[in-house]
């Protein structure tokens, strides 16, 4: 069931990807209007700042803003 009263969260999750994979929004989904929340990063630097950090700050570490 979907919660009207607050926002969601989307986490994408890939299975064994190759550390040099690049995580970034489709460009289809980016426009002038809209900003870039995450920049674009690798599956390595992900996984390093996952483990070191837990998700809420592994995430805050790649935010542009």
């Amino acid at each position: 069931m979907v919660n009207y009263d607050k926002e969601r969260i989307y986490i994408p999750t890939f299975y064994c990807p190759s550390p040099e994979a690049v995580i970034r929004p489709a460009p289809e989904v980016v426009t002038d209007d809209e900003h870039v929340v995450y920049r674009q990063f690798t599956y390595g630097e992900y996984y390093e700042k996952f483990w070191d950090n837990g998700l809420e700050k592994c995430l805050d570490i790649f935010k542009t803003s």
